[in-house]
This record gives C-alpha cells, structure tokens and sequence, in this order.
C-alpha cells in the first residue's frame, strides 16, 4: 500500500518531527508531502524520502514564511499534487496541512498535533485574511475519517468530542538519570530556555534571580537576548543544543525554567526526566501535562517572579527526584508508538 505522511513543516527540527520520524519507522517506503521544505534543515531518515511541497517552499528561509504567507495557506496547501497511486494519507497537522486535496475513497487518518503554527496575535496586515483562513482551517476537519489530537484540551478548543487523545512523546532516552548516591550534588543555578521568550521577559527573569545572587544558565536560541549579555556579563549563555547537552545542565539545577509556546511541554519533561523541578507559565496545556513538580508563573510581573523564586528556594530540595522522573517518562516513546499503530490500523 503506497502511504503519504504529511506534515506542516520541513525547515528546522522540532517536537513534531520526531512524531514523523516515529511514524516513518512504522511506514519506512511512505512519501512525504509538507507545505514548505528546506533542503538539509532536518537532516536523518526524513531527507532520504521522497519530499513534496506547495510553492511556498522557494521562500523557506525560515520559520517566518508561514507568518509572511499567512493569507495565501489555503491556495499552497490545496495546490500539493498528490501521486495518484497514493492509498493512505496520515497527516501530523498543525493546523493547515490537513486542508490537502485527496480523493474521498483514500484511507485518511489525521492527528492533530498543534493548532497554532502560525501564532495569528503577532500578524501584521496578513490578520485580514484569518477569517478565511480559519474558516477553511475548520472545515476541512471534516474530510477525515479518523481524528486524533494531542491534549484534551485541543479537544475541546476544537470541539471534536469523537476524536481520540494520543498524548506525544519526546526523546526520552536523551535524558539520563543520576542517582543521588552516585554523585555529590550541588543545586547551583537556575537553567532558562530561551524559546519563545521575549526580551523583555527574560530580563524581568534574570535581573529577579540576579539580584538574588543566583547563578543563570541559558540555553536555546539568544541571538535577541545580545543587550542583555551587555547588561548582565556573569550570565552563562550555552547555546542551542540537543536534548542530552541539556539534560547536563539540568541535573543540577534548582529548577528549570522553561516557556515554550508548545503543544506539549517536552523540556519541561526532559527538566523533570532528571530529577528537576520546573517553572511554566499558568495556562491549560501545561495544568494538564505537568501534575507535579511544576511551578506556574501567572505573569512576568516581576512581584510574581519573586513570590515564585521564594517558593523554590523554600522547596527545591524537598522535591523527591525519582518521582519526578517517574512523572517525565510517563509519556515514552514506546506508549506513542503503540497507540499510534492501533490508530493507524497498521496491521490492516
């Protein structure tokens, strides 16, 4: 059976490319059809498959080409040709390409990763076009006969009360356990992720635990953070790296700071993998994800920072690690992969 895996996006490695991964060892001789590609952005088993993208492609420099193209989604995603000798399409959609042309008598299955590729409060001029964009987001949900969707509450934002919840999963293994026996452990510093966190806010973070006379490690993106290693020399910036560079970091940590704008809070899991408590912001997809071992930052008011730091310093040794990382591993590869076969009607 000739298979189509689809995905949003092929430009740099995130979360969902490790669901497609996952999906691609299950059906290793699948094409790939995607909304825009960058050639050596993803690198592995992926870039051996046969990739099919819309005209978008031709301007993926980036990320920001969803943003810029906002308006014309719908032509891009409709305008992917489709081989004809295609008999199953699965689709890891956030949010735009599920809206794919397929015949009707295809075997469709369609899991519903993430809703917001595109975050449509940071739009520019390109925010006339969302009630058409959104209208033609939520119709097409109807061409499938089988929905997944990764939380209860994209659930019920999407009012899809039939549609299964397959919770994703994350590089588990990058994430090495300590035990406390093993080693002399220190709890030096408070580890930030930088993602998806503004100038701003980082600063309100950093100049609140400095002042404290608490040691800052970074790590992630920090190209926009260049004033603040003006401001604040002493702060350690490592860099963007892989899961198991960071799971370094985070053994040692009071606790890890992490706000990425994300459909599942896999750094914070990764934090607590190894033991560590972690800090979020108060919203419904972490509340339900992270039952224990989690901090919820209301806002970035920095009273409510303080108030936050005081409950860690008075805890942050009391939390058990081992439960913690029990809490971590719960959502595993092993768990995803098999709940995904049942779904896909793999042995059909």
């Amino acid at each position: 059976m000739k298979i189509a895996l689809c995905i949003d996006s092929l430009i740099a490695r995130d979360d969902s490319i490790f669901l497609l991964e996952m999906a691609l060892n299950l059906f290793p001789n699948s094409e790939i059809y995607t909304i825009a590609h960058k050639r050596g952005g993803i690198l592995g088993t992926i870039e051996t498959r046969p990739i099919v993208s819309s005209f978008l492609t031709h301007k993926a420099k980036n990320l920001n080409v969803y943003k810029k193209n906002f308006w014309i989604m719908p032509s891009a995603v409709k305008g992917i040709p489709m081989h004809k000798s295609i008999e199953k399409v699965i689709v890891f959609s956030r949010g735009y390409i599920h809206g794919l042309k397929f015949p009707s008598h295809l075997k469709s299955y369609l899991y519903i990763v993430d809703w917001d590729l595109v975050d449509q409060g940071h739009l520019g001029w390109q925010k006339l076009f969302t009630p058409y964009v959104n209208e033609w987001r939520e119709k097409t949900l109807t061409h499938y006969k089988k929905i997944a969707v990764s939380s209860e509450t994209l659930k019920e934002n999407l009012y899809l009360p039939n549609a299964e919840v397959i919770q994703p999963t994350f590089r588990t293994e990058e994430y090495p356990f300590v035990k406390d026996e093993d080693h002399n452990f220190l709890f030096d510093h408070h580890l930030i992720y930088s993602h998806d966190l503004s100038l701003e806010n980082f600063r309100t973070i950093v100049k609140v635990l400095i002042e404290k006379g608490e040691t800052v490690r970074v790590m992630g993106p920090n190209e926009h953070l260049s004033v603040i290693k003006n401001e604040f020399p002493q702060i350690d910036f490592a860099g963007d790296h892989c899961e198991a560079t960071s799971a370094m970091y985070s053994h040692q940590a009071k606790a890890v700071w992490d706000f990425s704008r994300n459909y599942f809070p896999a750094k914070a899991f990764g934090g607590l993998c190894t033991g560590r408590p972690v800090v979020v912001p108060d919203n419904a997809i972490n509340r339900e994800y992270l039952t224990s071992g989690a901090y919820f930052l209301k806002t970035f008011n920095e009273n409510d920072i303080n108030s936050l730091y005081i409950e860690i310093e008075g805890s942050f040794l009391s939390h058990d690690r081992r439960a913690l990382r029990r809490l971590g591993l719960k959502w595993n590869e092993r768990l995803f992969k098999s709940r995904m076969v049942k779904f896909l009607d793999k042995n059909e």
